[in-house]
């Protein structure tokens, strides 16, 4: 795209836009925001003002592209990291956005605006909050591109730029007279910034504010000329000893013979990126052993209901609340057109979710809506109506702030009575206001501010990066990349293989190696990236891969396609569900031992090789957190329970999370495979522990007795009439398996349980009764949360969140060499009201047992999704007996106390 860039003459913007330009962008001119004159030494909290005085000379004689300037008239007035339009424009903010509208209108094919911040919130943020309202993209490629001192060799090394000190403010390190004028190659050749890094842990790259520079030369940007400075003055700032101006008073443009016009399109650092992916999945193939495929047996019954479909919504203590099944009440049938007959049942879902948010906490102020939403499931028929839906769905959950979400496409005619559209939102009372408001002005009693006197954690912590850079991928659509749950929970959203510099498909570069492959390794390093972006100055918001507590890995039919033609000759009509899996399985689980890539804290200065010379390596875990994220040696190592390091055997333990691997017909934006996790916290992982539990495998039991369903106030949700099936079952079910594995945060505090009900012989689908199958799979997920050394697990059925039950809705065969067919068979109403029945039995008979009472009408929210395919990796070696059989079912259960949580934090860490 064609871009301007914001220059303010320093090494950090020129090496910005050098970088856009290699990803294939094109600079039409640069702008500027200079102090007035009258106040040239002013210091800005958003632009740098030393050296402005040169910049013109800069653009025009030396990069030789228009230059824009306007003078900064506003102050720094909204000092907030979250930046919103007040309306008078007296934030320097708002001469940003009013040069950049002046640009527009000089140069309206100006799509993007690039800008040189590294690790910034406040700068970024406002730049992206100027580009949505003027519909530019932020181009933001040095965003978390690589820790300071990797960082500063890249700009000088790598951009060839060489640039000198104009302020400095880094005493005792840096010092006016001695240091300004002088070259940054020098300074750091030289070994000075190494030595006050180590010393006085200043940032070698300046980030800290220690010093400003200005770029003399930068042979790939700089065709035509470089600068010289024939004149300066050193001015020292009388109220703060150490800091001090270099003030350029001459200066000229030495004029370059040999003018180079070329755009610098640098394809070699895509290729080599693409280069390593592939590597990784050779390397991982390559330890596959080779498999045949006896394909799958179906059994569903083809029943589209049309019946009035309610959403669940399960209410925690401390104001965690999960809404599912979201849907129109009737599927728009009288719509020509597939899509708007999406967009209308979208309206009309939004419009139920309205009401719903209504009533949940009708005292608060503000109101619970939308901005309380952290994360968001959209199911859609068909990924084609996604581009119209997301035109509704930005102006009901907005721009500013939004929740993380996953988006699928799951097939025509699978969701409940034939709809287009089914979604599910995760909502925390009060976050909405928390991340938009500085608790001011508040009714003491009320909620929220209650949630900002607890100065421990953070209620909730939106992380949404829109600039485009090497970082991750931008979020478009609008959603964040990631949402944090008092400081102790993360929500990802779906991480698909996009290359972040470029926004396109990472391309394997073997033709032994499959695009959906070098996808799935690109998410999880993504995933990991925006992981390692939560960290907030090695505060331990951040994580890892391995902090996973549940994860769901996405492939597509095409995937699957792309398999069908290996190795099939002696079975023709079998699809390679075990391959696939396989692969995925080898993939993922490479990623996860090597975090995707990513050395955790690295850009933060966190990573053990950032540790301080002077402090004993021993101080520090495996991840480079000092006492392990307590507050002294002494608790850290009364808390783990020994004063050794941690065995190999616990530590390979971390690394088994569980994973759900489900095959669906279209993923986002074409993609091939996508991952999607729920983590803890490197604070919360550190200090409560994350563990799998062993997994558990049984057999259905042999007989069911729900007579006392009889007795009890028991309304259907749907396709039933209110009376059981049968009073009592004797049905066997012995050729069911089930298998159940869990991953745990804390005890007590959060659990993700996963569950896989699998057929070892093929049974007569009449003979089956789903609802013993269910009620097995519900009791073995919660007895299977805990830790492998507690006795029994401190979960109920009150503490869940949420049930998302997967099943098979069609059948898949083999069309041809590269051509599946698949056949939707059902649309899970009947899967969806046994499941309601199941979830409110098991809550009506713990409250009647717990408290006496029989009303059970918060029971969990529950989604039943269709898939293709569904596979479950435990992370065992040797798992004990895994997706054993034909896989019938699949379910994800998650368990969590929040107020226990934030406890056990305090204790451990906090006090």
């Amino acid at each position: 795209m064609k871009f301007v860039a914001l220059l303010s003459g320093g090494k950090d913007s020129i090496y910005s836009t050098l970088k856009a330009i290699q990803n294939g962008h094109e600079l039409v001119c640069c702008a500027h925001l200079a102090p007035m004159q009258e106040n040239t030494e002013e210091e800005s909290y958003m632009y740098q003002t030393a050296g402005s005085e040169v910049v013109k000379t800069q653009v025009e004689e030396c990069i030789g592209v228009p230059f824009y300037m306007r003078e900064i008239h506003g102050q720094s007035k909204i000092k907030s990291l979250v930046y919103e339009n007040d309306g008078d424009g007296s934030d320097e903010v708002e001469d940003l956005y009013i040069l950049l509208e002046q640009i527009q209108a000089n140069h309206p094919e100006v799509e993007g605006v690039s800008s040189g911040a590294i690790l910034s919130t406040y700068q970024r943020t406002r730049i992206e909050h100027v580009c949505s309202r003027l519909n530019l993209t932020s181009l933001s490629y040095m965003w978390r591109m690589s820790s300071q001192r990797s960082l500063l060799d890249s700009i000088l090394d790598d951009g060839e730029i060489e640039a000198i000190l104009v302020r400095v403010a880094c005493p005792p390190g840096l010092m006016p007279y001695r240091h300004l004028g002088k070259s940054l190659r020098d300074l750091r050749d030289k070994g000075v910034l190494d030595h006050l890094k180590d010393k006085w842990g200043m940032h070698p790259a300046g980030e800290g504010g220690e010093y400003e520079t200005m770029v003399l030369d930068c042979p790939k940007l700089f065709k035509r000329g470089r600068l010289v400075m024939d004149e300066t003055e050193i001015i020292c700032d009388s109220n703060d000893d150490g800091v001090g101006i270099l003030k350029i008073v001459n200066w000229r443009v030495e004029k370059k013979n040999d003018i180079d016009e070329s755009t610098n399109n640098d394809a070699n650092e895509r290729t080599l990126i693409c280069c390593q992916i592939t590597e990784r999945v050779q390397a991982t193939n390559s330890s596959l052993p080779s498999t045949s495929d006896d394909g799958r047996a179906e059994n569903a019954t083809k029943c589209f209901l049309q019946s009035m479909h309610t959403p669940n919504v399960q209410m925690m203590r401390g104001g965690l609340c999960h809404i599912s099944a979201i849907l129109s009440p009737v599927s728009c049938n009288e719509e020509t057109n597939e899509a708007d007959a999406a967009v209308r049942e979208f309206l009309a879902a939004t419009q139920m979710l309205e009401h719903l948010l209504a009533k949940l906490f009708p005292g608060d102020v503000p109101k619970t809506s939308s901005h309380d939403i952290l994360y968001v499931h959209l199911y859609l028929s068909e990924m084609s109506h996604f581009a119209k839906i997301n035109q509704h769905y930005v102006q009901f959950f907005g721009t500013h702030l939004p929740p993380s979400r996953a988006c699928v496409a799951v097939g025509k005619g699978a969701l409940p009575g034939g709809r287009r559209v089914m979604m599910d939102c995760s909502l925390q009372r009060g976050s909405g206001g928390y991340l938009r408001s500085d608790g001011d002005s508040l009714d003491s009693d009320s909620y929220l501010n209650q949630a900002f006197q607890n100065k421990h954690h953070l209620l909730r912590k939106c992380l949404h990066v829109q600039s485009i850079s090497h970082w991750a991928p931008v979020c478009i659509g609008p959603y964040s990349q990631a949402n944090t749950l008092r400081s102790a929970l993360v929500f990802l959203a779906g991480m698909i293989g996009l290359v972040p510099e470029s926004m396109r498909f990472i391309e394997p570069t073997s033709s032994e190696v499959s695009s959906w492959e070098v996808q799935l390794c690109q998410s999880w390093k993504n995933a990991a990236a925006v992981l390692d972006g939560l960290d907030d100055g090695g505060r331990l918001m951040g994580g890892k891969l391995e902090d996973s507590l549940g994860a769901l890995v996405y492939v597509s039919q095409t995937a699957l396609e792309s398999l069908l033609d290996v190795d099939d000759t002696d079975n023709y009509e079998s699809v390679p569900w075990k391959r696939l899996w396989s692969r995925a399985d080898i993939i993922s689980r490479e990623s996860l031992s090597c975090n995707g890539g990513i050395v955790m804290g690295s850009v933060d200065g966190s990573a053990p090789d950032a540790q301080p010379s002077d402090v004993d390596p021993s101080l520090y875990d495996e991840d480079g957190v000092l006492y392990g994220g307590y507050e002294d040696e002494g608790t850290w190592r009364e808390m783990t329970g020994n004063t050794e390091n941690t065995t190999v055997e616990e530590s390979e333990q971390t690394l088994h999370v569980p994973l759900l691997m489900v095959c669906l017909p279209e993923l986002p934006a074409k993609a091939q495979a996508e991952v999607e996790l729920v983590c803890a916290t490197r604070r919360a992982a550190t200090c409560l522990e994350v563990c799998t539990g062993p997994i558990v495998t049984e057999t259905t039991s042999e007989g069911y007795d729900v007579s006392s369903l009889h007795n009890l106030d028991m309304p259907w949700n749907a396709g039933y009439d209110g009376t059981p099936s049968r009073t009592v079952s004797t049905e066997s079910n012995s050729n069911i398996s089930m298998s159940s594995v869990s991953r745990s945060m804390g005890s007590g505090c959060a659990s993700m349980s996963t569950v896989m009900a699998s057929c070892t012989s093929c049974p007569d689908a009449m003979n089956l009764d789903t609802e013993q199958v269910l009620s097995q799979m519900i009791d073995l997920a919660i007895k299977t949360a805990k830790k492998r050394d507690e006795d029994q697990t401190l979960f109920s059925i009150k503490d869940i969140l949420n049930v998302r039950l997967y099943y098979t809705a069609a059948s898949v065969s083999k069309l041809g060499a590269t051509k599946a067919n698949v056949q939707y068979l059902d649309d899970g109403s009947h899967l969806r009201s046994q499941l309601h029945s199941v979830l409110k039995l098991k809550s009506t008979m713990y409250y009647h047992e717990k408290l006496g009472s029989s009303d059970a009408s918060n029971i969990p929210a529950y989604t039943v999704v269709p898939v293709l395919g569904m596979h479950l990796s435990s992370g065992e070696e040797k798992p004990q007996v895994e997706n054993e059989g034909t896989p019938l079912l699949a379910m994800q259960v998650f368990m969590c106390d929040v107020l226990r949580t934030e406890a056990e934090l305090w204790i451990r860490y906090n006090r």
